[in-house]
């Protein structure tokens, strides 16, 4: 919420008071009640209130489980014989 003080005239103030008195409020909640009506008539076409929100593109890992590796470090992922590649290439000619 924003406080602010706003400047209106004499004749705006007792209008203002009386018609808070006739509808048994206070004077700053129907003075609220008003300048929000009014902020948001005149407002609305200048601008857009979903400028202001960012969309964020859903992220695709959520609610998904991390990869296990369940290998032996010491152990190589590459077979020796598929990782010996002179001896593959003459295998293949």
């Amino acid at each position: 919420m924003i406080k602010t003080n706003v400047n209106i005239t004499p004749e705006a103030q007792e209008l203002l008071k009386k018609a808070a008195a006739k509808k048994q409020v206070s004077v700053e909640e129907l003075a609220s009640e008003i300048l929000n009506e009014a902020i948001q008539n005149k407002l609305v076409g200048v601008v857009n209130i979903s400028e202001n929100k960012k969309e964020y593109p859903s992220n695709p890992l959520a609610n998904k489980q991390p990869y296990f590796y369940y290998a032996d470090p010491e152990e190589p992922a590459i077979s020796v014989e598929d990782w010996d590649m002179e001896n593959s290439y003459k295998e293949v000619l």
